[in-house]
């Protein structure tokens, strides 16, 4: 009897060895750069995918564990797929299980441990873009143009992003970036949205209507480039036309700024970006401050953290990666012909666009590496 129970016990601890090596297996090898990435779609992989084929992101060898929810919206079942015929055996999944409300997003709770558990494997997250951030997170009630349809997705993120950096809705709470530091967080338009709604801050839920006053999409395309933060208003009065290039604005940095410092860019540098949001910070989160904003000062188009060297949040779309590619084309306008628009070309012939977009994904890649 005695002897039956001794195999059951090395039974039992080969299975947790086990156990425990095929969940290493998932994070990483010595040598990798693990990076985490929510809503791993298809198009956010492929992105990736480009930047580390490029060389753009400047790393040897990653693994991308993609990080989603059960109960979301959005079949990732594409993205599997997508990993496999490929065979890009750098990808991995990860879903983060069970239900929290609004109530207990800020505060220990079921996903804890599951946040601590990637945060523990990984040397970095990025919070990609999306839909709208329920206003009931931040205390507000929605906006008529406020489009939150990916609730389980955003309700999850955004306590991820508390639990990483904290916020003011529970100054006490003990962040994980307390015991990494250097830990790299980037957020990419919804993505930055997160970091300042994780913290504690607000939104404006719409920016046409509540920054600029606008009522119409005519009055906002006449208002200029500078002041439209979205592709969707030319396509909206354009539902047919195709292949359309996306907006772009310039954006300028403020001069306390550190990531301007440390992407080398100067004080008079006005970079154009890849735009594609309707929503923006208002009140700051915790800890948090602008980097840049839109031209006229009334759009934050990048935050930064005050404690946190490498966590940033930029409100544009610098992983969008036929920024990088010579042979796609585009109509620039609406009614054009033939397609002669190349996104690439475009940021080169306005310096210090590309180097700017470069240079993020260079910081990136070095953050990790600390």
């Amino acid at each position: 009897m005695n002897h039956f129970k001794s195999i059951l016990v090395i039974l039992f601890i080969l299975l947790m060895v086990s156990l425990n090596a095929s969940d290493e297996q998932i994070y990483h090898q010595t040598d990798e750069i693990v990076i985490a990435m929510c809503q791993p779609t298809v198009s956010q992989i492929k992105n990736i995918e480009q930047l580390y084929e490029k060389d753009i992101i400047t790393l040897n060898k990653i693994k991308l564990i993609g990080i989603y929810h059960e109960n979301e919206s959005t079949d990732y079942e594409p993205a599997k797929a997508y990993v496999e015929e490929n065979k890009l055996f750098w990808v991995a999944f990860e879903k983060i299980t069970g239900k929290v409300d609004v109530e207990n997003l800020f505060r220990r709770n079921i996903w804890t441990e599951q946040f601590k558990d990637i945060f523990d494997h990984t040397h970095g997250i990025i919070f990609t873009g999306g839909a709208d951030i329920p206003p009931a997170v931040f205390g507000e009630e929605d906006d008529l143009l406020t489009v939150a349809d990916t609730p389980n997705r955003c309700l999850y993120e955004v306590s991820f992003i508390f639990h990483l950096i904290g916020g003011s809705q529970n100054p006490q709470f003990l962040s994980l970036l307390e015991t990494r530091p250097n830990y790299t967080v980037l957020g990419l338009c919804l993505g930055a949205q997160t970091l300042n709604v994780g913290a504690g801050g607000s939104l404006y839920q719409d920016i046409p209507s509540q920054v600029y006053g606008f009522k119409t999409v005519q009055q906002v395309l006449k208002a200029g480039e500078e002041k439209i933060h979205s592709s969707r208003y030319i396509k909206a009065l354009h539902p047919l036309e195709e292949d359309l290039a996306p907006a772009f604005h310039r954006i300028k940095f403020k001069k306390s700024s550190t990531f301007m410092k440390r992407l080398k860019m100067k004080k008079d540098n006005t970079p154009y970006v890849l735009t594609s949001h309707h929503q923006t910070m208002k009140r700051l989160g915790k800890g948090l401050k602008v980097a840049a904003t839109s031209m006229d000062g009334k759009v934050v188009e990048i935050i930064e953290h005050q404690r946190y060297k490498n966590v940033l949040g930029v409100q544009f779309h610098p992983e969008y990666y036929p920024l990088y590619q010579k042979g796609r084309y585009y109509k620039e306008k609406p009614g054009d012909d033939t397609l002669h628009f190349n996104l690439r070309t475009f940021l080169q012939e306005h310096p210090p666009s590309m180097k700017f977009h470069r240079a993020i994904w260079e910081w990136f890649s070095k953050a990790l590496k600390e």
